[in-house]
Formats: C-alpha cells, structure tokens, sequence
C-alpha cells in the first residue's frame, strides 16, 4: 500500500519547489523506507533547480538526510524498523573495476541514480505519474532508498546534526584525509567558506595543517572558519587575495582546495600553491567550464591539479571515523546549522545563494 506523504518538488527548472502530497510505494528488495528527521540543504540542490546540473523532471531533491527506517524490503540484512540511519547518496555495486580498487565513490555501474532507482523505476507518484528521485530525495517526509546508502547510528546521536555527515562534511573532511592527504606541519588555503569548504577547514586542523588560511567574501563565514579552525582568514572582497596568502604563506599552499566550482574561484585556487603544491577542486563546476593551467610551471614546480569526488569516500570505513571524531569533540557540527522546516525550503535557497548561512537543515 502506498503512502501519503509531503514533499518539495522542483517541476520547473528556475522556479520554486512545490510542496504537494505524494504517493509513496513500499520498499522492494534491497531498499528501506526511511522517516527522514532532517535533511541539509545543499548548493547541488540549487544547482538542479536552477537547471545548470539538469535532471529529470517533476523530481524530489535533498541528499543529505538522516531518519529513521520504518520499512525494509526482502532481501535487507543489518537494518530493521526503528533503526536510526545517516543517508549517504553513494550506491555503489561493489563489482566493478573501481570498486574491487578500493574507491566506492568511482562505481561505473551507478549512473541510473540520477533519476530513479536501481531497477529504473520510481516510489514517488503523483495523480498517477511517476516523480523521479534525486539521490536520497531527503526534501520529503519519507523516502524509499537502497540499504547500502544507509548507514545505522547510535541511537543518542541527534540526526539534525548528523545529517550534514551525508555531504557536507564526507565531502570536505574527505578531500583533505583521503584525496589531498593532508599532513602535520602542511599548510592549507580553501577558496569559499561554505557547509563544504568550513568543513575542508576542520578536517585540516583535524590533519595537523599549521597554517590553515580561509578565503570568502562574507565576514560571518570567515569568523565562524577562524572558530573551526582557520589560522587566518582574507576577505576576498578587499582586494587580490592571492598576494595576501602569499604573504602568509611564502612561497604558495600546499594544498589549496576550491570549493565553489567557479572559474575564477578555480583559477585563484591553482595560483595559490606552490611548488610541490597540490589544488584539489571539490566544487561542482558547470558542465563545459574551462580553467587555464600555466602548462610549465606546473611541469617544473611539480604541481598538482585533482578532483576529489565525495571525498574519495569509502562510506562504512570513513563515517565511523567521522562520528568518532565528532564524539570526541573534534568535529563541530552545531556552529554550521541554520534550522528551518520543509515549508522554508525555497527560503534556505535564498539564503544560501546570498551567503547568509552556512548550512540550512530541514528539522521535520
């Protein structure tokens, strides 16, 4: 029997999401259906309401969820109603090339999870019609979706905080820990200080870095990096930031990590590392975007450039890691959250393109 639930719905790339009453089917074999508890509000969402990452249409966006499973279809083994659960959007097949290497996050076989399901189809309907999934599809009361992107919590842990492990935080604390490797003694630059980069921020101080320098051009931002973490901060907005960290770090970063997937946010990223030097680029960039490379330099200083993907995750390895480092009180999770309900969400749109928050999480 399906279920009456209410969802955001983006129907019209450039419009505002709808809340409606949808239709949603039970779990079949290896899915669960999960009571979601709150859900963060990420720029990949903005980015496919306003159509420059299209996807199918009407769709449920959100894909950093956490909830608690209600449902489980034959065949789910280690996850029974009641468990609470952390969504992470990575299904992989654990067959593939990459896979069998160790990067879960590279899966060959995972390119029908833009729109729908494993077996093609969706749980979303309305009036009869199909409402596609995007990822978790977490901007809705309750969602259906692979156990493998579920991953059982402590119980005691708060899941509005916990949410934010199933992106923001995977995939800023990731790219310093697994793609950049990030080492005591390194010093680091993040180039836009949003719920990714604040996050690139904690996992270099969590790495050891001794020189940790944020960049953005919004004053709130760079006092709450300075509190995670940050040994300095440029406002961007002042003039050219990168003989600023120049000064303060001579002879260019280490590791410079952008995090906006800008052009010209790219570009600042590649000129300020220096020889040896690595520029990681995490943010989602518009598809057909060109940066120039200065081809010698990078030769001769052996520079690298690299994208880090979900933060080169492996989810059951790396978000035990990240609850235990969050119990320890080396992670903080509280400072970023702006808390809001599923009736605000085209609010924390709003909020989030003018640089007022740093994460938005829908409290349900």
């Amino acid at each position: 029997m399906a279920t009456k639930i209410r969802a955001a719905v983006l129907q019209a790339f450039g419009q505002p999401l709808v809340l409606q009453e949808l239709e949603l089917d039970p779990p079949k074999a290896g899915e669960v259906l999960v009571r979601m508890a709150a859900s963060g509000v990420c720029h990949s969402d903005l980015h496919v309401a306003q159509g420059t990452h299209p996807t199918e249409l009407p769709v449920v966006l959100g894909h950093e969820g956490a909830g608690v499973v209600q449902e489980v279809g034959p065949g789910v083994a280690g996850l029974a109603a009641g468990d609470h659960v952390l969504l992470t959007w990575l299904p992989y097949c654990g067959q593939c090339r990459q896979c069998a290497r160790g990067w879960p996050n590279r899966c060959e076989n995972t390119a029908w999870y833009d729109a729908t399901l494993e077996d093609g189809t969706c749980r979303f309907h309305s009036g009869g019609r199909p409402v596609h999934h995007y990822n978790t599809s977490s901007f809705a009361e309750r969602s259906v979706v692979p156990s493998r992107t579920a991953i059982r919590v402590d119980p005691s842990l708060p899941l509005t905080e916990l949410a934010l492990m199933g992106c923001a935080v995977m995939t800023g604390v990731g790219a310093v820990l697994n793609t950049a490797r990030v080492r005591p003694g390194d010093t680091v630059a993040i180039v836009g200080c949003g719920g990714v980069g604040l996050n690139v921020v904690q996992g270099a101080r969590i790495a050891g870095a001794t020189t940790i320098v944020a960049i953005d051009v919004v004053s709130a931002k760079l006092e709450l990096a300075r509190e995670l973490g940050a040994t300095a901060v440029v406002d961007a907005s002042d003039g050219d930031p990168v003989d600023v960290v120049r000064e303060l770090i001579p002879g260019g970063a280490d590791h410079a990590f952008e995090a906006l997937g800008r052009q010209e946010t790219i570009e600042m990223a590649l000129a300020l590392t220096g020889r040896g030097g690595q520029a990681v680029l995490i943010g989602m960039a518009p598809h057909g975007a060109r940066v120039g490379l200065d081809a010698l330099t990078t030769t001769l200083e052996e520079r690298c450039v690299r994208g880090s993907w979900y933060g080169s995750c492996v989810p059951l390895r790396d978000i035990p890691l990240l609850i235990e480092l969050y119990r320890e009180g080396r992670l903080r999770l509280e400072p970023l959250i702006t808390r809001c309900g599923l009736d605000d969400v085209n609010d924390a749109f709003a909020r989030m393109e003018a640089g007022e928050t740093a994460r938005t999480v829908i409290v349900y």
